[in-house]
């Protein structure tokens, strides 16, 4: 409440008290000590009976921090609507911009209770300036005694001090005052980041791809064997019917040399049974031995000879050879069916992507893909999804991925087998607050499990 006569407010304190005053102001740790000293220690300084410290939250507006001799200050009582409803008269009055000795009933309501009740009648305003001279604080000090000239500058000496700490202590952004027009537009922006979190867009994930042909005749071995020489190029264009691979048939052209001639005595037998079937029954028994035998090793022959027209591996169609590299095939001992490589139509060709399972998403059939090849990364390629796997399998790099398969919208002009780029895929749609945070949620519930 209101503080007892000061006998200091009629002489001028001494210059120690002052620096005193101000030190103490400087080593304040926080803003709620600050604004306690600078009400306290103003009240004795000044010989004011209350101080009421001030700070303006806006041009034309402020509210009361803190009120000598009181520890905290309630803003919805009477008395501190009233000194708010006076400091926005006092703001609003040009003349009173470096500050004001008034009286009662001056910038206030004169109907108002505290009007006539308040006891102390004389007033002095005097605020605390930013370095550009911006108003960001100020003090409001009242007594029952006029103010002097000599009062009012040594209130406004030691605003200007307090504020100066005030200013070291956090900073003139900080303490400066909000435009209204600045709190405009953070509103407007809120409400517009509101609206752009909820707009929907589609789900969208990168992965990597690649250019492989749609239909390729897959070139496997037909024997277990050693592959003794390859006849085309990599990436060579060959022709239905065209020899490329030659297994070793050393093994094979000595195996049906010998079931060639294991036919020549086969025949021999059954020849010799014949001509003796018609002397003698013993012999007409082992004629059809002889014929069986005869049967088994021609079977046996003709097995030889289809292996060896084996060993010598044709394609099947006109197109583009594809394998890695001669050297990694020839001396290898091969397994049937075990693929070697490919032949493949350059104009027919396909998309395989390999999605990583932390972005894996629900895809359509038929997504939309938009490709964007390494040698044409400003140029995407659109594609259409048609299959997908629905279990993931280790890659080349033993990253567990999901293979998928796209054709393109329409046929790609300047692309060729092999290039790789990335991928776009397109899901369902979704707001874009979900698809700016689905993978730090995906992270956060796979880490806490919430």
């Amino acid at each position: 409440g209101p503080e007892g006569p000061s006998a200091q407010s009629q002489r001028a304190p001494h210059a120690a008290a002052l620096l005193a005053a101000e030190g103490k102001v400087r080593a304040a740790a926080n803003e709620a000590e600050l604004v306690h000293l600078v009400a306290n220690e103003l009240r004795k300084l000044a010989g004011a009976r209350q101080v009421m410290v001030v700070r303006i939250s806006e041009p034309g507006k402020a509210w009361v921090r803190c009120v000598s001799s009181l520890a905290v200050v309630d803003r919805g009582t009477p008395f501190v609507r009233w000194v708010e409803s006076m400091m926005r008269s006092i703001l609003a009055d040009p003349g009173s911009a470096a500050g004001a000795t008034f009286q009662l009933p001056a910038f206030v309501d004169v109907g108002a209770s505290e009007t006539r009740t308040y006891p102390f009648r004389h007033f002095i305003w005097q605020p605390m300036r930013l370095a550009s001279g911006e108003a960001f604080a100020g003090v409001l000090l009242a007594r029952e005694l006029p103010w002097s000239e000599h009062d009012a500058k040594l209130v406004a000496r030691e605003a200007a001090a307090f504020g100066s700490a005030w200013l070291a202590l956090y900073g003139g952004h900080k303490l400066r005052p909000a435009r209204t027009s600045m709190r405009w537009w953070r509103i407007v922006g809120a409400i517009a980041a509101v609206a752009l979190s909820v707009l929907p867009v589609p789900l969208t994930v990168l992965a990597p791809a690649e250019i492989v042909p749609r239909n390729p005749q897959r070139v496997t071995a037909a024997i277990d064997g050693i592959i003794k020489d390859i006849l085309a190029e990599p990436n060579s264009v060959v022709v239905a019917g065209q020899p490329i691979v030659l297994f070793d048939d050393t093994t094979l052209r000595n195996r049906l040399q010998i079931a060639e001639q294991d036919v020549s005595l086969a025949r021999a037998k059954y020849d010799r049974a014949s001509q003796a079937a018609f002397a003698d029954d013993k012999a007409r028994h082992e004629l059809a031995i002889a014929r069986a035998e005869l049967a088994i090793k021609s079977a046996e022959r003709d097995y030889s000879a289809d292996l060896l027209r084996r060993s010598v591996l044709t394609a099947a169609r006109d197109g583009v050879l594809l394998y890695a590299d001669k050297a990694q095939l020839i001396g290898r001992p091969i397994k049937t069916g075990e693929r070697l490589m490919q032949i493949a139509t350059p104009e027919d060709l396909a998309v395989r992507i390999e999605l990583p399972v932390a972005d894996a998403i629900i895809l359509d059939r038929k997504a939309r893909v938009r490709l964007f090849l390494d040698a044409k990364p400003l140029t995407p390629i659109g594609a259409m999804l048609t299959s997908e796997a629905y279990h993931a399998e280790p890659n080349s790099t033993q990253q567990l991925v999901y293979r998928l398969h796209a054709d393109f919208a329409a046929a790609p002009h300047g692309v060729r087998l092999g290039s790789r780029g990335t991928a776009q895929l397109s899901g369902a749609t979704v707001p874009l607050i979900f698809f700016l945070l689905r993978r730090p949620i995906s992270t956060l519930r796979q880490t806490l499990g919430l």
